[in-house]
């Protein structure tokens, strides 16, 4: 909240588009710690450009959000700086166009491969300042190897995920790790459960919400923190989630303690790789109706990156172009377990993504709900009293309530 305020009281800059380095051939780079796939565009790029040199620097998450924050109001940020799309965060292109902190890149080549509903996520004020070579997809990841040694397999009804519960919790294991710290995994599995229950079935949800006409408390999020709560007392979830990290959770996953986990599809190479060798991965997504055609996938632009309008703009503009090129998306793809954001010509997924693969280029997604939410601080309320919920410590009216009152601002 505080530096949302911060953001919006603290600007001078402007968005002219010259950068105060303009013309020198060096760039930095605020990114993600240990981030594969941007070392090797990092890479290409000065290999293509000589005498260019980008320094990179990555931030763990969470602690990005607040470290690039605090860097773009004190003019201390880089040229080139990982941003969300949409609101919710403190470091969304909407948060931040409060500022006037990101360069305006409607004008590049890449904008119009994005059709306008995703347009809108990227901008603010009628102004691209976003892109994401990546799509974002919240499915269940399952072990598939612990998944077979309990005679199971994915769920694709609510019945099943509960019967997957109660056969793993007989076995001595859990059915979906769950990291409740902060920075944890905790706050994505509603989001799986509410894009069925809700913005599947009512896609004009967000609208009607803006207009005054709809609430968190009035709508089947109330049925979705049900259902999320059921799943606790069902013993679904890692026991002590709320004193578990997100590396001890994704780690129960790749050992097999857990059969599967909700997150985020980004973090599937994080998982592969504390996982005993032949182990494999496989995804679905996360019923929420014991209808398998109702069940609607969770995909939304990824964290992409602005560049910094104080910053050297002319270079940034040019990384983000190779960064967005038929070139560069195919460096990030063969570098990673990335989902492209546009059309990669002979593009395959990871095999861990290739249960939701089609899904994802269907009609059966739904976006992320905070990437349309009108300011961070609801993000942090609803985090916070999600794990109130799963300490006990609130109902799920209670929650709702606190959202309702945040989304008013």
């Amino acid at each position: 909240m505080t530096t949302a305020l911060a953001l919006a009281g603290c600007s001078t800059n402007s968005d002219s588009g010259s950068g105060s380095t303009s013309g020198s051939k060096n760039l930095t780079v605020a990114g993600w710690a240990d981030d594969a796939v941007m070392k090797a565009v990092i890479a290409q790029f000065e290999k293509d450009n000589p005498g260019v040199k980008v320094k990179l620097t990555g931030y763990p998450w969470p602690a990005i959000l607040t470290q690039i924050n605090t860097q773009l109001v004190s003019g201390t940020a880089a040229d080139v700086n990982v941003v969300f799309p949409g609101n919710g965060n403190p470091i969304t292109a909407q948060t931040l166009a409060k500022g006037k902190y990101l360069a305006d890149l409607s004008s590049e080549s890449w904008a119009s491969n994005f059709n306008e509903a995703t347009k809108n996520v990227m901008s603010a004020d009628g102004k691209v300042l976003m892109v994401a070579n990546n799509s974002t997809i919240i499915p269940a990841t399952y072990n598939t190897q612990a998944l077979k040694a309990i005679g199971k397999t994915a769920p694709t009804t609510w019945s099943q995920v509960l019967d997957l519960c109660s056969a793993a919790k007989a076995k001595g294991k859990v059915a979906y790790a769950m990291a409740g710290l902060a920075g944890g995994t905790f706050n994505y599995l509603p989001y799986a459960l509410t894009a069925t229950l809700v913005y599947g079935p009512n896609p004009d949800f967000s609208a009607q919400q803006a207009a005054g006409k709809a609430t968190f408390s009035d709508s089947e999020w109330t049925t979705a923190l049900t259902k999320y709560q059921q799943m606790l007392k069902a013993g679904c979830f890692t026991k002590d989630s709320l004193g578990t990290s997100l590396d001890v959770a994704q780690k129960q996953v790749a050992t097999g303690d857990a059969l599967g986990i909700v997150t985020v599809s980004n973090q599937i190479v994080d998982i592969q790789k504390d996982a005993p060798s032949g182990t494999t991965f496989e995804t679905a997504a996360l019923p929420a109706t014991d209808d398998p055609s109702q069940t609607v996938l969770p995909v939304g632009l990824g964290a992409g990156y602005g560049v910094n309008a104080k910053g050297n703009v002319a270079l940034g503009k040019k990384f983000l172009d190779f960064y967005m090129s038929k070139k560069g998306m195919g460096v990030a793809v063969k570098a990673g377990s990335i989902f492209p954001s546009t059309t990669v010509e002979g593009f395959k997924p990871a095999p861990a993504l290739a249960g939701v693969s089609d899904q994802v280029r269907s009609d059966k997604t739904a976006a992320f709900p905070d990437q349309t939410w009108p300011n961070a601080n609801l993000t942090q309320v609803y985090q916070d009293e999600l794990q109130k919920l799963l300490g006990g410590q609130a109902s799920v009216k209670d929650v709702l309530a606190a959202m309702d009152a945040a989304y008013k601002g």
